[in-house]
């Protein structure tokens, strides 16, 4: 058992950083994926609109950066 194992022992010496270097491609690789899901995980027209909404609101909230908004309606 011994001899086998010291015949085993260069190969797997050789074997190991090859095979770290493939999990570390792996894990770069998993993560590329994800993060390509990540940016197309909401459809750019949800985007669009959800900004919209985001600028209405702001400006509903902050009507004096608006003159089109009538502000003798808010100041009586």
């Amino acid at each position: 058992m011994t001899a086998m194992f010291l015949q085993a022992a260069p190969f797997v010496e050789t074997m190991a950083p090859k095979l770290q270097s493939v999990y570390v491609r792996f894990l770069h690789a998993l993560d590329a994926f994800a993060a390509a899901r990540m940016r197309k995980a909401v459809p750019e027209r949800q985007l669009r609109k959800a900004r919209r909404e985001i600028d209405r609101y702001r400006r509903l909230m902050h009507p004096r950066a608006n003159p089109a908004v009538n502000r003798t309606r808010m100041q009586g």
